[in-house]
């Protein structure tokens, strides 16, 4: 008769606890006052128009709430972010962005077949008649040595044989990495496989999380590249090639989260993605140091 008595005893304390709980006060919520709402900007973008948003300060910190839009900030310029669609008639969505100065800015992204607003200036001053408002990236040492090596790195043999992406007769590959003077030297190689002409739009850096869940927005941080090599040439004709060279500042990835190289074409639907992950970053092959930094060691 023991156990009985025991599962009686158990029942009894459970229903004691439950009986506790229920007592409880219910749960109440902090209200949401006026006050505390930050206000959204609503931006209408395109798909074969770039739209330039101009921020007072540097810009920290780019989300977005789906993969509908693409955004990256402007080469040499640290205040500005340029925006556009990545797919037609996409549902409404939201972009935030963080500047140094401490300042959250909000929008509200439509899809606008052909946006009238293609620069906003957020920056409160006055822009005309060719007014500069570019932050312009810190000093970039030793600009024609970083040439000089991206230059060598191009003309450099394959040296990576798996990071391949190919879609639609369009092939992106990494065909070797490189790094010296805290640069990575990323080796690129955009070959058109098709009779039809590729427009190139940019290509977009981004770490991001190596498995996406389902979740209101995609967690990613963009890299900037300091210098491209070949970067002039945009467009890749049928059954022709293009070698670029990207020269990012050095950093490492946390082993979840990975580097996405996306290579968008310009009034196009050929886009090419390439994942990159920290066991291929920490593979990257060291090149001699340049004379100049060998001189003031």
């Amino acid at each position: 008769m023991k156990k009985p008595l025991v599962a009686l005893a158990l029942f009894a304390s459970l229903g004691s606890s439950t009986l506790t709980l229920a007592q409880l006060k219910p749960l109440t919520y902090l209200a949401i006052e006026s006050e505390h709402l930050i206000a959204s900007y609503h931006l209408g973008v395109g798909f074969q128009k770039t739209t330039h948003l101009i921020f007072p300060s540097a810009v920290t910190y780019v989300d977005l709430g789906s993969g509908s839009i693409i955004a990256e900030k402007a080469q040499g310029a640290e205040n500005i972010v340029k925006v556009k669609a990545n797919a037609a008639g996409f549902a409404q969505t939201n972009m935030t962005v963080l500047t140094s100065d401490g300042k959250l800015y909000s929008f509200l992204v439509d899809y606008e077949k052909d946006p009238k607003i293609i620069n906003l200036n957020l920056a409160g001053v006055a822009i005309g008649g060719g007014a500069s408002v570019v932050q312009a990236s810190k000093a970039v040492p030793r600009k024609n040595t970083i040439e000089a090596t991206a230059a060598e790195v191009s003309s450099k043999k394959r040296t990576l044989r798996r990071k391949v992406m190919a879609k639609d007769d369009m092939v992106l590959g990494l065909h070797g990495l490189y790094t010296v003077d805290d640069l990575f030297y990323f080796q690129l190689t955009m070959r058109n496989k098709s009779n039809i002409g590729y427009d190139i739009d940019f290509l977009k850096l981004t770490v991001r999380d190596k498995k996406l869940v389902k979740r209101t927005a995609i967690q990613e941080s963009e890299l900037t590249p300091r210098y491209v090599y070949n970067g002039q040439s945009t467009a890749i004709a049928g059954t022709k090639q293009l070698e670029r060279v990207y020269v990012v500042p050095k950093f490492t990835i946390p082993d979840d989260k990975v580097l996405i190289m996306e290579l968008f074409e310009k009034g196009g639907g050929r886009h090419l993605s390439l994942k990159i992950t920290n066991q291929d970053i920490l593979r990257a092959r060291v090149l001699p140091a340049s004379p100049a930094t060998v001189a003031t060691q």
